[in-house]
C-alpha cells in the first residue's frame, strides 16, 4: 500500500480521538466505587460509534483506587502503562507494574488500586463485547471491597489499610 497512490492522506477523521482532547467523566463518583481516580472514555458507540469496544484511559494519583465491580456483558484487558499497583481478579490480589496486561473475564469481580504514596498509575483498558458501560454492565460489589481487607508482599509490606 502506498499512500501516494491510494489518495490523499487526511490528520483528521470521525473515527480518529486525540485522547488529551478528552476530559475525565465527572460523573464518576466515590460512592460507586470509583476513588479518586480520572477516567477517559476514548473510543465508545458515542465518541467514533463503535459497537463492540470501548477503549480507555485511567490515572490514579496515589491512593485512588476503583473498587471492586464486574461487568456481566464485557471481558476487560488493563494495561497498565505507568506506576504500580494491585489489581483484583476473581478472587485473587495480583501485583502489577508498568509494562504488565492482566485480563479479567466476563462477568468476573475485578478492581485496581495504586498502592503508591507518591506515584501515580495510568491504566489503558478495553472492553471487549460492549460499546458503553451501560452496555457492559456495572456491579458493584460492597462485600467485597479493598478496606475490608489487609495483604502484604512477601517483603511483608501492607498495601492495603483502613
Amino acid at each position: 500500500m502506498d499512500p501516494k497512490e491510494d489518495g490523499e492522506v487526511v490528520t483528521e477523521h470521525p473515527q480518529k480521538v486525540q485522547i488529551g482532547s478528552v476530559i475525565a467523566d465527572p460523573s464518576l463518583s466515590a460512592d460507586d466505587g470509583w476513588v479518586n481516580m480520572d477516567v477517559q472514555w476514548i473510543i465508545t458507540r458515542s465518541t467514533v460509534g463503535s459497537r463492540q469496544t470501548v477503549f480507555g484511559v485511567t490515572t490514579f494519583p496515589p491512593g485512588a483506587r476503583h473498587d471492586i465491580h464486574n461487568h456481566p456483558h464485557a471481558e476487560e484487558v488493563e494495561y497498565l502503562i505507568e506506576g504500580s499497583g494491585i489489581a483484583r481478579i476473581g478472587n485473587a490480589n495480583v501485583a502489577v507494574k508498568a509494562g504488565e496486561v492482566v485480563f479479567v473475564a466476563e462477568n468476573e469481580a475485578h478492581g485496581f488500586w495504586n498502592t503508591s504514596e507518591t506515584d501515580r498509575a495510568v491504566m489503558i483498558w478495553c472492553y471487549g463485547g460492549a460499546a458503553s458501560l451501560d452496555d457492559a454492565g456495572y456491579i458493584t460489589r460492597p462485600d467485597e471491597q479493598w478496606h475490608q481487607q489487609i495483604r502484604r508482599t512477601a517483603d511483608g509490606d501492607s498495601y492495603f489499610r483502613d
